[in-house]
């Protein structure tokens, strides 16, 4: 299905830009010309999905500036407006049916939502002073807004069973693992087009897996429920990351291209470092960045990005992996070079770091699979002095069961800068003489890289 975005934000012009998030990457963008903006495309499904206003229009800036401006929308078949004298983020959504619909809802949940927020102000920050009264108090208010939003949210879809604004709302609504007596009767009432779509085919059958799962025990909260969950969702994740993988592939051959047809273009420099993401493979990205013109390694970006390759450099696959020393939270010393003789990955992450902390399950069923087969992992957190004891926390709460160390001194960790760590979470892979045999691993890829190392 055909899709149109337009709008004006405020009078900016060249370079700023707008991007467009689509399957977990911002694919497409506009110029803005004295705050006007078109985008134009296709999509399988209707989605959920964002806009991003980039004022510098370099997307890395998006992730380093003090504020993200960005609106939240459905995209879908038709056109879609947005209007704001300003930013993005207060811009009007105009146009679609599902944009109506899906504002609808907010405005529908925004009274609940206010004296949600309200509510969680209330929370204490010290642990000191979160008395079991207080907390009990405030949980049971918490929980009866909840109900309140969800009785709400379940209102809307029987009134919307042809929207996908009432599919969505239904997989927010039921959670990770949704309660089957309650969650299925409401997906049921969906129309056929709906739970015939690719999300509803996928949400249906994992409904159907915890159906199978509760069979016998009547227990929707039953551990065994829980598992099957997970061992589809990782299945499910595993079929989607290899279709986000080819994605992907197929994308930054296509910069590659256009970098190598245009070497004196500036756009270039941006397609590379886009396609380099913040996080860039020295190997694979230096050689582009040579086939730029001298004229675009020579701006002032461009020698910025021609140095931030050569520092990297240092750290890339196959350099001698710089060593160091922190203190672990009860004040032991421990270097990297205790670990010589052994493969360990030296895993940056940090409290306040939201997919680091979604991928320590990961990490730790890999610890769990390989520390005993001449493997380990060294944790580096990014924390700083006063957010100690969340540290700490984050650290009981994943049950991560390595060493950890830090010098608390939060995005200018010592250690952090001698790897040239741009953003978290990032890691390295080194072997037993001491040499980096790989880097960024996630997911599945860690697990495989492991595999032909350690046998």
């Amino acid at each position: 299905m055909s899709f149109t975005l337009k709008g004006t934000i405020g009078k900016l012009n060249p370079p700023a830009k707008i991007f467009l998030l689509q399957d977990g990457n911002f694919n497409d963008f506009a110029i803005l010309h004295n705050g006007a903006f078109e985008l134009k495309g296709t999509v399988d499904a209707p989605q959920y999905t964002m806009l991003l206003l980039v004022p510098s229009g370099k997307l890395n800036d998006a992730y380093t500036g003090p504020s993200i401006d960005r609106t939240f929308f459905f995209l879908g078949e038709g056109s879609t407006f947005f209007h704001s004298a300003d930013s993005l983020k207060n811009a009007k959504i105009t146009g679609a049916k599902l944009t109506t619909e899906y504002e609808n809802l907010q405005a529908l949940l925004q009274p609940i939502n206010n004296k949600m927020q309200a509510l969680m102000a209330q929370y204490p920050a010290a642990p000191e002073q979160q008395s079991p009264e207080l907390m009990k108090r405030l949980e049971a208010q918490k929980e009866a807004l909840t109900q309140e939003r969800n009785q709400q949210t379940e209102t809307f879809i029987k009134a919307n069973p042809e929207s996908y604004v009432s599919l969505d709302a239904l997989q927010r609504m039921g959670g990770p693992i949704p309660q089957y007596a309650k969650i299925a009767p409401l997906y049921n009432a969906l129309s056929p087009t709906i739970r015939n779509s690719q999300d509803g085919r996928a949400y249906g059958a994992r409904l159907q897996v915890i159906k199978a799962a509760i069979i016998g025990t009547q227990h929707p909260d039953d551990p065994a429920v829980k598992l099957a969950v997970e061992r589809y969702e990782e299945g499910q994740e595993k079929i989607l990351s290899e279709k986000r993988e080819l994605q992907n592939e197929e994308r930054n051959k296509q910069r590659a291209a256009y970098i190598k047809a245009n070497p004196n273009s500036y756009e270039s420099l941006e397609a590379l470092k886009e396609m380099a993401g913040p996080v860039p493979d020295y190997a694979k990205v230096m050689p582009l960045y040579n086939v730029l013109a001298p004229a675009v390694k020579n701006t002032p970006e461009g020698k910025a990005y021609g140095q931030m390759l050569e520092n990297i450099k240092v750290v890339s696959v196959g350099a001698q992996a710089p060593n160091f020393t922190q203190n672990t939270p009860d004040g032991k010393e421990v270097s990297l070079a205790d670990y010589r003789g052994k493969y360990v990955l030296v895993d940056f992450w940090a409290s306040w770091c939201g997919p680091c902390r979604a991928e320590n399950p990961n990490l730790t069923k890999v610890y769990n699979e390989y520390k005993n087969r001449n493997f380990d992992i060294l944790g580096v957190s990014l924390d700083d002095e006063k957010d100690r004891a969340k540290w700490l926390r984050a650290i009981k709460d994943d049950q991560l069961a390595w060493t950890q160390v830090s010098d608390l001194k939060g995005r200018s960790n010592e250690v952090a800068t001698r790897y040239f760590v741009q953003a978290i979470p990032q890691n390295f892979l080194v072997g037993p003489t001491g040499k980096i045999v790989a880097t960024n691993l996630r997911g599945d890829d860690l697990k495989a890289t492991l595999a032909r190392y350690i046998k």
